[in-house]
C-alpha cells in the first residue's frame, strides 16, 4: 500500500467532487447555469482529474478497484456535506453526521484491512 498515492488520489477525488457538485447542483441557484458552457467545461476538467485520481488510487491500494471506488464515493459525500449547508442552508443534522461517519468507515476498512 502506498499512502502517498492514496493521499494524492483522495485530494484529486475531492477536487473533482467539489467541481461535480457545482456542475450538478448550481442549476438550482442559476437558471442560466445549464445553458452556459461553464458546467460542460468543468465536466471535462473533473473527468481528467478523476482519471488521474483513479490511476493513483488503484496503484496506492495495490490494484484494488473496490477500495478506489469507495474512496471516490466517500469524497463525493464529503463534498456534499460541506456544500449543501453553505449554498442551500440544509442543516448538517445528526443523520448526516452518522451517514458521513459510515462513509468514512468504508475508507478506514479499505486502508487498514490487509
Amino acid at each position: 500500500m502506498n499512502y502517498f498515492k492514496i493521499l494524492a488520489s483522495t485530494l484529486l477525488f475531492l477536487l473533482g467532487s467539489f467541481g461535480h457538485w457545482y456542475i450538478m447542483y448550481w442549476q438550482f441557484k442559476s437558471e442560466r447555469w445549464i445553458r452556459s458552457p461553464v458546467p460542460y467545461l468543468l465536466a471535462i476538467g473533473c473527468t481528467w482529474i478523476w482519471i488521474k485520481a483513479s490511476e493513483y488510487g488503484v496503484a496506492g491500494f495495490n490494484g484494488s478497484m473496490w477500495s478506489n471506488r469507495f474512496l471516490f464515493f466517500v469524497t463525493g459525500v464529503i463534498a456534499g456535506s460541506i456544500l449543501y449547508p453553505i449554498h442551500y442552508g440544509q442543516p448538517f443534522t445528526m443523520k448526516v453526521l452518522v451517514q458521513l461517519m459510515l462513509a468514512l468507515s468504508i475508507i478506514v476498512v479499505s486502508v487498514w484491512w490487509k
